[in-house]
């Protein structure tokens, strides 16, 4: 079939999709159309991402290919993304999804990680074996700030008046670290870059040279319970904006806008995860990291959580069926 036969025999059904976005986007939502209207548009949808497909296969023109990758657009989220975050359902969906879009985008993840950890691990030996190193990323003052907040201990606990004050500030300290991680994401990319490798640097640094200044069980001890937690939110965040940026970049024939679009709702899958880990990161971190407990029994509970974390990445959500968008972004990448 060539340009001109697709056109004739699809437009008017074409039109018809578009009238009905039209409503529907003019209230919000397509429910005000009826049971029959949604049930028109989401079949016109289907017929459309078949006509999107045959258009990119034969390369029948990139001008028609926008127009329809636009209406594809816009149709997907006036069925699927109005309401997938409105109600607490599909929020706690969100929750669900999680691990099975993770895995499902397995390759921005494991990016990430390598981004973070492994110029973090350097910079820790650097700074751990030769001060220099860690002053060529912090300066003197910071270095002895640090040394001041970790050098006596945890034997004596924490006051839980304390404790509680100091969630709110993890939860925020933490949020920034992974929204920046995140949100930079649509400077296709590049945001994520800098943020992990600057991220895992800094910690690195301090880490190490707290070990060479004699602190090194302090330190070891007081991120042991949280860092499975907080640690692993940071590179999902970064993962996400990866993600992100590379829709931008590989947008399959789409424009930009509407390749960002369509991958919106899996990155918001591992945001929510990634904001859930934080919580729980938050919660470890100002309760029970600076309590009295000897550092072997925090030890043994970082290595639990490192487990319960493989776990939900590697098991959770298994039983799940694909979400409607992934479905309909494989096939436009088809």
């Amino acid at each position: 079939m060539n340009r001109e036969e697709l056109v004739r025999s699809r437009k008017e059904r074409w039109n018809e999709l578009a009238k009905l976005l039209s409503k529907a986007e003019a209230v919000r939502g397509p429910q005000t159309l009826g049971p029959a209207g949604v049930k028109e548009m989401a079949e016109l949808y289907r017929a459309l991402a078949g006509d999107l497909m045959l258009v990119r296969r034969e390369k029948l023109g990139a001008d028609l290919e926008r127009y329809l990758d636009n209406l594809a657009s816009r149709a997907h989220n006036a069925l699927y993304a109005g309401t997938s975050v409105g109600s607490r359902v599909n929020l706690w969906n969100l929750f669900l999804d999680f691990p099975a879009a993770l895995r499902r985008n397995l390759r921005f993840f494991l990016i990430a990680t390598a981004l973070f950890y492994l110029p973090g691990s350097i910079a820790g030996y650097a700074a751990y074996v030769d001060e220099s190193y860690a002053l060529a990323v912090m300066s003197s003052g910071q270095l002895q700030q640090m040394e001041e907040m970790h050098s006596k201990g945890h034997k004596d606990g924490r006051a839980a008046d304390d404790s509680a004050g100091m969630t709110g500030f993890y939860v925020w300290n933490n949020v920034g670290i992974a929204f920046r991680c995140f949100a930079t994401g649509v400077l296709f990319g590049l945001g994520p870059v800098f943020f992990l490798l600057y991220n895992g640097l800094v910690m690195g640094v301090v880490v190490g040279h707290l070990a060479r200044s004699g602190y090194g069980e302090n330190i070891f001890s007081f991120v042991s319970t949280h860092a499975p937690w907080e640690l692993t939110a940071i590179v999902i965040s970064g993962a996400a904006g990866l993600q992100m940026g590379f829709a931008l970049v590989a947008t399959h024939g789409r424009t930009r806008a509407g390749n960002l679009q369509a991958h919106g709702l899996e990155v918001l899958r591992q945001v929510a995860g990634a904001a859930a880990f934080l919580v729980v990161a938050a919660l470890i971190e100002a309760w029970y990291s600076p309590s009295a407990l000897p550092p072997v029994v925090k030890y043994y509970s970082g290595g639990v959580g490192w487990l319960i974390v493989a776990a939900i990445i590697a098991f959770a959500g298994r039983g799940r069926g694909l979400p409607e968008d992934v479905v309909a972004l494989r096939k436009g990448a088809a």
